[in-house]
């Protein structure tokens, strides 16, 4: 009986010594990196997921057409963009399947280098079961673009979401992508129950709901005023997003969309500007698919009363 008893304790001290460490350890700050960045850890809005990664990486600035982050190791007199190994994340809308994920990047490839070689394509998943895939990709970069040249290894690791890619890549100029790398993309997790619609001011909801109606009009002069003349996002000013619009195969225009609606998953005002991620669901014609497209712009800003948008400039 004496042993049941101490034996009792010792386990009721046990939980509750893991309940106060538990109580005291630091939240994890998932605010989205954009507005909040949290060292070794990638927040995305919408869709929701996270990346870890070393935390001694910087930050690198990006420009290419649906990056949302990077970031390598720091190393001294070595400009950005050219540090490596490096981690990049990139969303964007396809209807493909992800089998085919290696010959769409096949352009891609042929304008940043030579000897490009497919090492491996095979089927894959995340830790909660979801499908992916892995691609290895060796080449040799032409130093075009700020990148530094050479030899490069690159993994994809890519996922869908609905109709949305997210691709998380790894280069090294080693002869192979190593395990510390490969941890890195397999870290990917989708946050699901960050994926609640929130209510944003009247204003704002305003803004959204014109905004959707000029875009199902497809009247492009219309749509561009709801941009900032400020506007910039990954390096692309107002006038690059208006001709993307007229002559972009993806663009809403291009596709001929017949309904586009707004859900807000993540909002928070700052000033004159305001953080805002979410999806636009969406039907084309003659396609009786509703499909999810990521808010890309993230940010809006008001101007003389009136919210635009503002692109992912910091």
């Amino acid at each position: 009986m004496k042993k049941l008893i101490v034996l009792s304790i010792i386990m009721a001290v046990m939980v509750l010594v893991a309940a106060l460490a538990h109580a005291q350890a630091p939240a994890i700050d998932l605010k989205p990196t954009f507005i909040s960045p949290t060292p070794g850890l990638y927040v995305n809005g919408w869709p929701s997921f996270t990346i870890s990664y070393p935390k001694e990486w910087v930050e690198e600035p990006f420009i290419a057409p649906g990056c949302v982050f990077s970031a390598g190791a720091a190393w001294p007199d070595i400009p950005p963009g050219a540090h490596l190994p490096m981690l990049t994340t990139a969303v964007g809308p396809s209807p493909l399947p992800l089998e085919d994920w290696a010959k769409i990047m096949m352009p891609f490839y042929q304008q940043q280098g030579t000897d490009i070689k497919v090492l491996s394509d095979k089927p894959s998943q995340l830790k909660d079961g979801t499908p992916a895939r892995e691609i290895r990709i060796e080449y040799v970069a032409t130093g075009s673009k700020g990148m530094g040249a050479g030899k490069r290894n690159i993994l994809h690791f890519v996922t869908k979401k609905d109709v949305t890619w997210v691709d998380v890549a790894l280069s090294t100029a080693e002869e192979k992508v190593g395990e510390d790398l490969e941890r890195i993309a397999h870290s990917l997790t989708f946050q699901p129950d960050r994926e609640k619609p929130v209510q944003v001011p009247p204003d704002v909801r305003a803004f959204l709901d014109m905004y959707c109606t000029d875009i199902v009009s497809h009247d492009v002069k219309a749509i561009m005023e709801h941009y900032s003349d400020r506007f910039l996002h990954s390096g692309a000013s107002k006038l690059v997003m208006e001709q993307a619009l007229r002559h972009n195969p993806g663009s809403a225009i291009q596709r001929g969309v017949i309904s586009y609606e707004p859900t807000v998953t993540v909002f928070e005002p700052r000033g004159d500007k305001a953080y805002i991620d979410g999806f636009w669901l969406s039907k084309a014609k003659g396609d009786a698919r509703a499909v999810k497209t990521p808010m890309y712009y993230k940010q809006i800003i008001n101007e003389h009363g009136q919210w635009k948008w503002f692109g992912n400039q910091k």
